[in-house]
């Protein structure tokens, strides 16, 4: 399968830093510090630490951030690439099955409506028109299917090639590994962007800040209807008392 074409013609007179060699394909692994320009266009553009490069759908090439590639360099290895060289030939399989049963066809069909309907034009009038429109609408329809077939079958062969890598490397060893892929991605943006992780240690302390002022505003009228209440009490016993008293003096007038 054809991955980066031109990515991969780079590396024409770079020695790789590893060459692994297995079923008449060749997989050559190669530190993007050795080359101008990549890391930038795919690490700190793309997020991407691993590209993955082919011209033949034979020999592969792979780019590596170096960090990134010590840290997680079991995900690399022989067995796990075979995996992957593996996926992508039953992707390219797929892709050339669709295209040569259905996508082809249906080119071939849409193409002879068209050129029926404008020589006959004469004869069937404006109904040409609508045939091509109605051509080229169904045409448009099934190309989304098929695309959409496609990408459900390659989805399930990545589950499939993604499953055989977790048995090879064990299930806690697998998950080991993406935690560390994880991590060190987040760890290199933070040490490349420092900025922007201590403004985002600042959000996070405002919002939290903003979330207890909220709840002091929720809990005060509670407070103060409850100091409302003790007050309006106090003020009522006041009342009462002034009004009896009133009616002893007036009892002792009499």
């Amino acid at each position: 399968m054809r991955i980066n074409p031109k990515l991969y013609n780079v590396a024409d007179e770079v020695t790789p830093y590893e060459t692994q060699e297995f079923d008449g394909k060749k997989v050559e692994l190669y530190m993007m510090d050795s080359f101008e320009g990549i890391k930038e266009e795919f690490v700190i553009k793309k997020g991407q630490f691993a590209v993955w490069s082919s011209a033949d759908g034979t020999n592969y090439r792979v780019f590596l951030e170096n960090g990134y590639y010590d840290a997680v360099k079991d995900l690399y290895s022989q067995r796990v690439n075979q995996i992957w060289v593996d996926f992508y030939d039953k992707t390219d399989s797929i892709s050339n099955k669709f295209s040569r049963f259905f996508v082809y066809p249906l080119m071939g069909v849409a193409i002879v409506a068209c050129i029926l309907s404008i020589v006959l034009q004469k004869q069937i009038g404006a109904i040409g028109s609508w045939i091509i429109i109605g051509v080229l609408a169904a045409m448009f329809i099934a190309m989304i299917f098929v695309n959409m077939k496609i990408k459900k079958v390659i989805v399930k062969e990545n589950a499939k090639s993604r499953q055989l890598i977790v048995e090879h490397l064990g299930e806690n060893r697998f998950d080991e590994l993406i935690e560390l892929q994880k991590s060190y991605m987040d760890q290199y943006f933070q040490n490349l962007y420092p900025e922007d992780a201590e403004n985002k240690e600042a959000e996070e302390e405002n919002s939290a800040e903003v979330a207890n002022e909220e709840i002091k505003e929720v809990e005060a009228p509670a407070e103060e209807k409850t100091e409302a209440l003790d007050n309006n009490d106090t003020t009522t016993d006041a009342k009462e008392n002034a009004s009896t008293e009133e009616a002893n003096e007036e009892t002792k007038g009499e």
